[in-house]
Formats: structure tokens, sequence, C-alpha cells
């Protein structure tokens, strides 16, 4: 009887196994036909990982605040200082807000490309418009602002069309913690922009809508992150 569940469980790992091997390397080829590699697709968070200055609006609405910040990033800059805080709500920012703003934004990044899970590739949809693969990333490699991200799913959106990444949504499969916040609902897109001459993605906002627990109460709290004016330095 155990040898007969032995059997029956080596089969099915190796079944499992062949799957996700043969689906993997349908997605990988369907890339490909759009010009896509693997690697540039699934990798890359934030503005940190390009050799591009750019300026950014970070608005953070809740119930009964809305604050809005005004920053600048340089890659040229030692790391801890690329991000540099310019206003918030149109003032100057104090210590506490400067203090708070750099463990957010300036914490060395020994990798700033997220891994996934090569098991966790799979086909979502495949239309006339757009080619939709959904996976899910490892904590230990999601850089410290993103960590959040391993409690969701992910679903990346190639434009078939412009044959390039056009989003990334992701939206959680277990409670989470968000900067102070409690997160039990969490919906997240990032939308990218392209330098076409060196192929380069960029992103060119993040929303974030999410359910969080204040205080014993469910409040909705929106995040909206918007960076222009990119420039590519040598």
């Amino acid at each position: 009887m155990k040898i007969a569940s032995y059997l029956i469980a080596t089969v099915a790992i190796i079944v499992t196994t062949t799957n996700t091997f043969s689906q993997n390397a349908e997605i990988e080829k369907r890339l490909v036909e759009y010009g896509i590699s693997a690697d540039n697709m699934f990798n890359g968070f934030g503005v940190e990982h390009s050799n591009y200055t750019c300026n950014a609006k970070f608005t953070e609405i809740t119930t009964n605040e809305t604050t809005v910040s005004l920053a600048s990033f340089d890659p040229r800059k030692a790391q801890g200082s690329q991000w540099i805080l310019e206003t918030i709500n149109g003032k100057v920012p104090g210590n506490m807000e400067l203090k708070n703003f750099n463990k957010t934004h300036n914490v060395k990044v020994d990798n700033p490309n997220g891994e996934t899970y090569e098991s966790s590739w799979e086909i979502i949809k495949d239309d006339e418009h757009f080619f939709v693969v959904g996976l899910k990333y490892s904590k230990s490699s999601l850089p410290h602002k993103y960590k959040f991200l391993a409690k969701c799913r992910a679903e990346m959106y190639v434009d078939k069309e412009a044959k390039r990444l056009y989003k990334i949504r992701f939206y959680n499969e277990g409670d989470l913690k968000f900067k102070i916040f409690k997160v039990i609902k969490l919906n997240m897109t990032i939308v990218f922009t392209q330098d076409a001459e060196n192929k380069t993605y960029l992103i060119k906002d993040e929303h974030i809508v999410m359910d969080a627990k204040l205080l014993g109460q469910v409040v909705e709290i929106k995040v909206i992150n918007e960076f222009f004016d990119y420039k590519k330095v040598k």
C-alpha cells in the first residue's frame, strides 16, 4: 500500500513538473514573438534599477487626510542618498518626515530585480489586445519597499500590438503589512512607459487601492506614485 502511494505521488510530481515546464516554454516562446525576454519582463522594481534621473509625485489619500510629496531621483549619487524629498504639501519637510522618507526610499538595494517562482507561471489571458501572464515573486528577491508583494499574485500584461510590457497588476492572497497598515485587501497596478531608443522600461505610475485596519476600523487608502521627466545619464 505504501509503495502504491509512493508511486502515485511520484507520478503526480512528474506530471506537474512536465506541465509546468511545457507552459513556461510556451510563455517564453510567446514573449520572444513580442520582442520581450522573460528576464526583461519579470524583473525591475522601482526606478532605482535604471540609469535615468527623474522627478516624482507621491500622493497618499486616507479618509481624513491627503499627503502630497514631491521628490527627485539621481542614480549617480551614492545609494542611500539617490532620492531627495523636496516638499510635503508644499512645505519644506521636517526631520521626522525626512527620516520616514529615507527609510522607505533610500534603503540600500542589493538586487533591484525580483525573482519569480517558475512553477507559478501561467497564461491568464490571450486575446487580440493582450497576452497576460500570471506569476508570484519570492520575498527574498524583492527590494525592501516592495516586500509586501510576496503575498500577492501578479498579472503581467503584454501589449501585443505595441510589442511591449504595458502593466503589472497585483492582488493579495492574504493579509499583509504596508508601512504601518495591516492590509486585508489590496489592488495595485504599475503602468510602464518605454524609452524606445534604449529599449528600457520605466515606471510611469503606480496606483494602489487597499482596505486597511487602523485603530480597529477598516479604512480605504489610496496611494498614487507618478514618475516623470526621465533623462538618461552616462
